[in-house]
């Protein structure tokens, strides 16, 4: 953050064209009406330092590009990152909340950035993420940290500073809904999407044709694994303040083996086949199919007043092919997320399908539940067929079709089989910190959208305000809603589509 956004600019030193007295006018009102500001002069010299450091790197960070876009900086709070969990959890707390609470909810938030700014450091510095001189760094940002958590937790301004900071703003951009006529554009687009949901459940209600093609068979084992395996996303400490779920590194693993899916894909090029993302001696993203990969990652939502673990599994293909110049779809990469939602029993409460590029959202009960009402007006979720139930020695095999790879069937197997091609395992965030020509740089760029994935849907769809429609996304920036705003990760998503079956 730049040291100049903590100094108020007073009007009277804005002169010239009365252009320039106009910016200078909105800068001060919006400056005014920002509410409390973190006051450096009344910070001791070491949290003062803390604070500098953290503003010389993110200086660094973005005038080298390499900046990360999932989490949400919060402005005026360099050290925190926040979640649209994190934002909502903010919300409901108050200055007579416990102090532990408040411990925990800055915590977490200081742990966020802390696993975006080593990958940071890793790209700015060409280093790996785990290395020694990222690690010494991380080891001495964290030190800062808790000076300055203890500062915000000691002022009742800051902590409502913080509370107003870390509301993460949506993925839409209005003006050019406004643009576009929005009112009227979007009637055209939801009848798409209400015919799409039209064949999907036609595609889900009968197993595809065993002539359909020659299918191909991915699974992850727990035989393979890349460096850097999972750890738990928030510490023991966070988990008990805020009523996250945690368990230890072991636990997380044997639960997303457990619910691990198989992959099936029916095959008709080297674009249905499932491979490993990787930047190109062009400095292009491409994907090798000789080393596929399985990335996952970890995330929280509420549901029926409680926080519920989230598995994610995340693969990528090289193209959705184009079927003919008019196309509007295809183009270069493709991607989908399978995530299951977890009791506090470690029950199945949901599976989620998903497209990397934020597109084609399905949601699919599990017991017990069933599809809710609506509200009408906005873009309806797509809520399929309950999920089989399945037994110890078994997985659901997702089913997806050639080239669109839209999932068209979820059915049980039994966990083992010669014929799949085993998948290696990695976390997702090492799509964050690859190797580059240039150094190291994460997958996803300028907006969390990877480059070269844009598609030439975006020239009709533009009017619903999503940033590149089709494009491949990073986690965190999934808008999942032409009509309306919805996200992936907004923590009352299930609640919007189910309910209990009583």
């Amino acid at each position: 953050m730049n040291r100049s956004h903590l100094a108020l600019p007073r009007l009277s030193e804005c002169k010239g064209l009365w252009l320039v007295g106009l910016v200078c006018l909105l800068m001060t009102l919006t400056t005014a009406c920002s509410g409390p500001r973190l006051d450096r002069t009344e910070l001791a010299p070491e949290p003062r330092e803390c604070l500098e450091t953290f503003e010389e790197l993110d200086t660094a960070i973005r005038q080298a590009e390499v900046r990360d876009h999932g989490e949400r900086r919060l402005p005026g709070l360099p050290w925190l990152r926040s979640n649209r969990l994190l934002a909502a959890l903010g919300q409901e707390l108050d200055p007579a909340s416990e102090q532990e609470t408040w411990n925990a909810w800055l915590d977490a938030m200081a742990e966020l950035d802390i696993q975006a700014r080593r990958l940071e450091l890793a790209n700015l510095l060409g280093e790996e993420p785990h290395s020694t001189v990222v690690s010494r760094e991380i080891r001495d940002l964290r030190e800062c940290q808790a000076a300055l958590n203890e500062r915000v937790l000691g002022k009742t301004e800051l902590r409502t500073m913080a509370q107003n900071s870390a509301r993460v703003p949506d993925d839409y951009r209005i003006g050019r809904r406004w643009m576009g006529l929005y009112p009227i554009t979007r009637l055209f687009v939801l009848s798409g999407v209400n015919n799409l949901h039209e064949e999907q459940a036609n595609a889900l209600a009968s197993a595809p044709e065993a002539e359909l093609g020659e299918w191909g068979s991915y699974q992850a084992t727990s035989g393979r694994q890349e460096k850097g395996w999972l750890k738990p996303p928030y510490s023991k400490r966070v988990s008990d303040g805020l009523g996250i779920p945690h368990k230890d590194k072991s636990e997380w693993a044997d639960l997303f083996q457990r619910h691990t899916p198989v992959w099936r894909i029916d095959q008709s090029g080297d674009f249905d086949q499932l491979g490993r993302p990787f930047w190109g001696p062009d400095g292009e993203v491409q994907v090798d199919t000789d080393a596929p990969m399985e990335y996952r990652y970890l995330s929280f939502t509420r549901f029926n007043g409680e926080i519920h673990a989230q598995l994610n599994y995340m693969v990528w293909l090289p193209e959705r092919p184009r079927d003919t110049f008019f196309d509007l779809l295809g183009g270069h990469l493709d991607g989908a997320i399978w995530r299951v939602t977890l009791d506090q029993d470690n029950q199945v409460i949901a599976g989620e399908s998903l497209h990397v590029c934020g597109c084609y959202y399905m949601v699919f009960p599990g017991e017990g539940l069933e599809p809710a009402e609506q509200a009408s007006g906005g873009e309806p979720i797509f809520v399929g067929p309950p999920l089989p139930a399945i037994g110890e020695e078994e997985r659901l095999r997702l089913t997806r079709e050639s080239r669109s790879h839209y999932l068209i069937h979820i059915d049980p197997v039994p966990s083992e089989a010669p014929s799949r091609t085993e998948l290696a395992l990695a976390p997702a965030e090492t799509l964050r910190s690859l190797p580059h020509p240039e150094g190291r740089r994460g997958l996803y760029g300028d907006r969390g959208l990877v480059p070269g994935s844009e598609r030439r849907e975006r020239w009709l769809l533009w009017t619903m305000g999503v940033p590149s429609p089709g494009a491949m996304r990073q986690p965190g920036r999934h808008a999942i809603a032409f009509a309306g705003r919805r996200h992936f990760d907004d923590p009352d998503i299930l609640e919007q589509s189910l309910e209990s079956a009583d």
